[in-house]
């Protein structure tokens, strides 16, 4: 039996990845030893490894790829290389030493999912996935007061992550979270995962206490309604259903189709970030 459990925060960037972890760690959570440090379009911290954020970046970079880059990558170039897997495994080690319970958070991961499952794996670790997902009108607010991307990159951009991510994690223990209601909700969200995954989190009144001063409304920021494509509407409402009401092959099969027809989509760009 595995004695150690991985909570993987898997979701695209700005889309509440950080308050998920972080109330993660104040319900009991170990994060990593190297925090990012926190910055002005996040106050309240990042709650991920810069250490590990930087070996995805060198991962991607192996891809011919960067962290705004909504391209497919095959993995050719990481899959099945001991080197890096070692390299991965000793990474967990340096950050989070013995603990039972961890707490790994890196938008990346969400496009190289595949290679950190087996490491994972391969490192001892039960993974448990939590999923947030925002609007993706949102995200692409966001993405454009921070980083001045325009809309349809964003938009592109979040397609890449959630279909990738969402693909790569069948099979195993996850729960997809509305974001936007879990910043008040989240005992209800806390207590279905910790249910579903036989997780020990820690909900005392005291930690719950820390949990809600760390949730507060001024992290919803971006959160006007503005049009999206039509295919990346048909996206989010299937997430949204997974949310509500878990798995389904039916969901399952139109996410498929819809990220089959997004990756022949993405050969009539050659503008493609690299």
């Amino acid at each position: 039996m595995t004695a150690k459990t991985a909570l993987i925060v898997l979701g695209m960037h700005r889309s509440g990845t950080s308050s998920v972890a972080g109330a993660l760690v104040l319900a009991g959570g170990a994060p990593p030893k190297h925090l990012m440090p926190a910055a002005a379009d996040n106050p309240k911290g990042f709650w991920e490894s810069s250490a590990i954020a930087d070996f995805n970046d060198r991962l991607l970079g192996l891809e011919s790829s960067n962290w705004h880059d909504w391209r497919s990558i095959g993995g050719a170039e990481i899959k099945d290389k001991p080197h890096l897997l070692r390299e991965g495994v000793d990474l967990l080690g340096q950050e989070f030493g013995d603990a039972a319970t961890i707490v790994l958070k890196d938008p990346r991961i969400c496009r190289l999912f595949p290679f950190w499952r087996g490491l994972l794996e391969q490192a001892g670790y039960a993974i448990v996935v939590v999923s947030p997902v925002r609007p993706p009108w949102e995200v692409a607010a966001s993405l454009a007061s921070r980083n001045e991307m325009n809309h349809l990159h964003a938009f592109r951009l979040w397609m890449r992550h959630v279909l990738d991510a969402e693909r790569a994690s069948r099979g195993l223990q996850r729960s997809f979270i509305l974001w936007p209601a879990f910043l008040e909700n989240w005992r209800t969200d806390f207590a279905a995962l910790a249910q579903a995954s036989r997780l020990s989190l820690d909900l005392s009144d005291a930690n719950a206490a820390r949990i809600d001063a760390h949730l507060t409304s001024e992290l919803h920021r971006q959160s006007d309604v503005a049009p999206a494509p039509a295919q990346v509407l048909r996206v989010y409402r299937l997430l949204a259903e997974i949310a509500k009401h878990g798995d389904h092959p039916d969901t399952q099969q139109s996410l498929d189709t819809l990220r089959s027809t997004f990756n022949e989509g993405c050969d009539l760009f050659e503008d493609a970030p690299r």
